[in-house]
């Protein structure tokens, strides 16, 4: 309740100042069905093979409202904002707290963008940040199996106190960089989890390049006591590279990436699933090195866009999860595989309805303590209606 009034003042904030500059109410509706399949190999019978059937929020693009506005300053100055919630549509729940994807102010001038607030990595797909969608035809959406970007590279997600700044344009080049300082309580200190970020696209008619180095510097107190050397926390180290090209009778995508210290937890899919339970006490610590590839197409076909993804993700466990457990999960291995078809088709411009067909096959070797493998595998079809406002 608390919340829905806020929202009302704010627009009702909004509303009496729409004369000073362009204030913009947006938003995206996204709600489907789907049909899963998974089967997590594991040998407890909490975890039996299953069939489930549900209806689903933001399987083509996460449900939100927000609002957007900017302020001509005069001599090439602007000042503007961007205020943006995401909701699921199939139980009108909030996600997290308030203005979640996105909570910002930024100005914008001859010498580009500067930007201050909540504000997504420009590794991700949330916020007006993110760039690595641009390596796959199916963005960085259609659930946690399919063939999209954060299933095999990764995102870097969300942060609060973040400061981004975007280059001017180029011939067609920009440089981005990021830096979010933590949580409140401990900003820019070794108590939060800090993220660097630098970037940079080149966009020329059919192609679009994007290519990123990112690093979160872990928290390294130890306030839970749950590891067993918290001053041998390692900070992650990401490398990005891919695009799109479009030669009109197809556009292909394609990505590779290389990742150390990448906490499982951020790769979509069924082996992060296994790991944020099974593996008891790593749900939030399990970090793994290795690369990852991403191909795929879309074609235009009878008014719509047929699309084809293959990704495969190559990892094990990295350097510092023998210091962290004392060897006891240094020898995690993880392969990936996932296959995707898909059809979007427009009903008008600002409403499509889309299906996907995919599969998703993971592999996870623990080669110690004795523990069993398994091969976890997910079958899934989608089908959702999505609306723009």
């Amino acid at each position: 309740m608390k919340k829905t009034l806020a929202a009302v003042a704010v627009l009702g904030a909004f509303a009496g100042s729409a004369l000073a500059a362009d204030v913009q109410l947006y938003g995206l509706v996204d709600t489907g069905v789907r049909y899963l399949h998974s089967d997590l190999d594991v040998d407890d019978p909490a975890y039996d093979a299953k069939d489930t059937f549900s209806m689903e929020s933001g399987m083509l693009s996460g449900s939100r409202w927000g609002i957007k506005g900017v302020e001509d300053l005069g001599n090439g100055l602007t000042v503007g904002f961007v205020l943006e919630d995401g909701f699921n549509s199939d139980n009108g729940a909030e996600k997290d707290q308030m203005f979640d994807r996105e909570s910002s102010l930024f100005i914008q001038g001859g010498f580009g963008k500067f930007a201050m607030g909540r504000i997504g990595s420009i590794n991700g797909g949330t916020s007006s940040w993110g760039k690595h969608g641009v390596m796959s035809a199916f963005g960085t959406s259609w659930g946690s199996y399919a063939a999209q970007a954060d299933t095999v590279f990764g995102g870097a997600g969300k942060w609060d106190n973040m400061i981004a700044y975007e280059t001017p344009n180029f011939a067609g080049f920009k440089v981005f960089a990021q830096y979010g300082m933590g949580s409140n309580d401990d900003e820019n200190e070794s108590r939060s989890d800090r993220y660097y970020a630098l970037g940079a696209s080149y966009a020329n008619g059919p192609l679009n390049l994007y290519l990123a180095v990112d690093s979160v510097n872990y928290q390294s107190a130890n306030a839970t006591g749950a590891l067993d050397n918290a001053s041998d926390i390692e900070d992650s180290l990401t490398v990005r590279f891919g695009g799109n090209y479009d030669f009109e009778v197809l556009k292909l995508f394609g990505g590779v990436a290389y990742f150390d210290e990448a906490k499982l937890s951020t790769f979509s899919g069924a082996a992060s699933d296994l790991a944020n339970h099974y593996v008891e006490g790593l749900s939030k610590n399990l970090k793994v090195k290795g690369w990852s590839i991403g191909l795929s197409t879309s074609i235009p076909v009878a008014g719509g866009s047929v699309l084809f993804g293959a990704s495969y993700m190559d990892a094990e466990s990295s350097d510092s999860m023998d210091d962290l457990y004392a060897g006891e999960y240094a020898n995690i291995d993880l392969n990936r595989w996932i296959v995707s078809a898909g059809y979007d088709y427009p009903l008008s411009k600002r409403t499509d309805v889309y299906g996907v067909v995919t599969y998703n096959q993971d592999s996870v070797d623990y080669n110690t303590k004795g523990e069993a493998d398994e091969d976890p595998t997910v079958f899934g079809v989608m089908i959702g209606l999505r609306h723009k406002f």
